[in-house]
Parts: structure tokens; sequence; C-alpha cells
């Protein structure tokens, strides 16, 4: 009986997961405005995050662990509940994005959308120009990044840190009206050769 149960249970859990490929193109980031995600890796020696996440969207609040390796070869990023569930993980490698993880998850949070907004908080300014069509990426201030259009600033970072990563990060996407706050646990760096 115990194992009836559990072969139920798991399959209940598998018709939840879900799989997502898509090959890189433009990512709308806000209206008019789109983004190239950039296959290369501003890290020359790779870099391992571990970063614990608030996501506030319509007055509510998630809470959320990622955990990001960055390599010359791919990039991955596994999305984890404050218990250590495994939710999603995202993978960009050789000019495609593939997610797997529960699928009202991987629709609502659109892999690409997730993979841009690090891109755009943690990637040099001046390769997020090259790649960036209708707005402009601006550094007003030491510690602040901004995404502008037009004189309307779309996205927000402020930064804890001169080295972005190492610090908090608070973004936010003022068109979308979401908000990520990000603090690291964990970051390590490798020789990925």
């Amino acid at each position: 009986m115990r194992l009836l149960n559990l072969i139920l249970i798991l399959l209940l859990l598998s018709g939840c997961l879900s799989k997502y490929q898509n090959s890189i193109e433009h990512v709308s980031i806000a209206d008019n405005v789109n983004y190239t995600l950039l296959p290369t890796i501003p890290f020359s020696n790779g870099l391992t995050m571990t970063q614990s996440a608030t996501v506030t969207y319509q007055d509510e609040s998630h809470d959320l662990i990622f955990h990001t390796e960055i390599t010359n070869r791919q990039l991955t990023m596994v999305g984890l509940s404050p218990t250590g569930t495994r939710l999603f993980t995202i993978v960009m490698q050789e000019g495609s994005v593939n997610a797997e993880g529960f699928s009202s998850l991987i629709d609502a949070i659109k892999p690409e959308y997730l993979l841009a907004d690090l891109q755009l908080s943690l990637w040099p300014q001046s390769q997020l120009n090259q790649n960036l069509s209708g707005a402009v990426v601006k550094e007003p201030r030491p510690l602040t990044r901004n995404v502008v259009q037009a004189n309307n600033t779309i996205i927000t970072v402020h930064y804890s840190e001169a080295e972005y990563y190492k610090g908090d990060i608070q973004f936010t996407h003022h068109q979308r009206g979401y908000n990520l706050s990000l603090t690291p646990l964990a970051i390590e760096f490798s020789n990925d050769e």
C-alpha cells in the first residue's frame, strides 16, 4: 500500500513538472525595449554564487534561494525554496535557454526574463548597451545602475559593494512592478578550462 501511495504521489508531481527550450533571441524587457542575452561571460575564472532572494510583486513577497554557476561554457541557475526544494533549473548554453521545474513557475518567471535581469545587474555596462535596443544602461552615480528609455527609468539597480556580485543587490523593474532583493550567501571562483 505504501508503494502504491508513493507511486501515485510521484506521478502527480511529475505531471506538474515542465521542460522549456528556446533559442536566444531578443528578450522584451519593457515596452519597445529589447535585449539580446549575451553568450559571453565577464568572469574569466568562472563564478558560483548562492544568494537569498526576496521577490516582491503586487504586494506579495516570496523568499527563494538562487544558486548560479557561470562558466565560459554555460550559465546555470537553480531556484530553491527556503527549505532547499528545487523549484526550477535554467541553463543557457550554445545559443539556447533550457529550463525545467514546476510548470506554473516556469510559465510565470519566463526564464529569459530572469537571465536578462541577472545580466543587466552583473554584466559590464558597455556589453549591455551593445545588446540593448530602445533604451540605454546608465550608471549615474557609484553603486547605481539604471535602464533608461526616453528619460524614463525602467529599471533601477542599487548595489552595496563596488564589485556588484559581492554585496546586496536591489533590482526594481518599474514598468512591470516587481522588486528583487538579493543577498549573497556564498561566492566562489573556479578555473573553467
